[in-house]
């Protein structure tokens, strides 16, 4: 028997929205969030404002002349906004150098950055990321385990959430650590015995591309089952349909025949 549009479009959504397609989708998203590893998890740039402010004031006690004085000023507009070390996920993992970004024309003193520039500011590996890594590992078996049938319904949603809760917890926390960490990296650099001088005050700690991603995403991931659970196991379309047809239909009783 055919379903009406109105019955189609409803089966459709709760497949969707319910245990049915969480099970099929839930692995494609926490597959994406390890891959977001391998992108720019923290970065570190200038404070342009900062140091504008700080080297203009030395360049006036020095006599700098205008010229180099615009050339300083020229400089730092030219690395506003841009990240001169990137950590990624994998870096921060397994303690691997970060990537040292080129210096902006208006910067360029010569000179290229070298293994060893990177490995003066490795950081080595940040617990809290081994961990987010091992959350989101954890939710990506529950959810595979959910595309083959051997977990499914509640309990595979509530997994999903769980440690996808907890990878979105550890990931924020990480960020949070790596930025005392390199700040402090920093200010313990040459130049910090200098009275009153903060190297740190100079730079910032920004969230790379990859870990909003990775967050955002998991955050979905953690909505979607969420509903699932709530939606349950509800069926799919072509379960219905299949139901539908081989239900028999009740038969129509014969009008009585008329009177003689």
């Amino acid at each position: 028997m055919a379903e009406s549009p109105d019955t189609v479009v409803r089966a459709n959504r709760l497949a969707l929205l319910g245990e049915p397609g969480a099970r099929r989708i839930s692995p494609f998203l926490f597959l994406l969030v390890v891959v977001c590893f391998f992108l720019a998890f923290a970065g570190v740039s200038c404070n342009t404002d900062a140091a504008k402010s700080g080297l203009q004031g030395l360049a006036g006690a020095e006599g700098v002349s205008s010229a180099d004085a615009g050339a300083i000023d020229s400089c730092l507009d030219s690395l506003k906004g841009e990240n001169v070390v990137s950590y990624t996920g994998w870096a921060l993992v397994f303690g691997k150098d970060p990537t040292i970004t080129s210096l902006p024309a208006a910067c360029d003193t010569g000179t290229a950055a070298t293994a060893a520039d990177a490995g003066q500011v490795n950081i080595g590996p940040q617990l809290l990321a081994v961990l987010a890594l091992v959350a989101v590992g954890l939710a990506l078996l529950c959810a595979i385990a959910g595309a083959f049938g051997v977990a499914r319904g509640r309990s595979r949603a509530f997994a999903a959430v769980i440690f996808g809760t907890g990878s979105i917890v550890l990931l924020v926390l990480d960020q949070l650590h790596v930025s005392d960490v390199l700040l402090a990296k920093i200010a313990a650099s040459a130049g910090s015995s200098v009275p009153g001088f903060n190297p740190a005050s100079y730079f910032n700690v920004n969230a790379g591309i990859g870990l909003v991603i990775a967050v955002v995403v998991l955050a979905v991931a953690v909505l979607y089952n969420i509903v699932a659970m709530i939606i349950g196991d509800a069926p799919d379309i072509g379960d219905i349909a299949s139901v539908s047809d081989t239900t028999p239909m009740t038969p129509v009783p014969e009008p009585p025949p008329p009177p003689p």
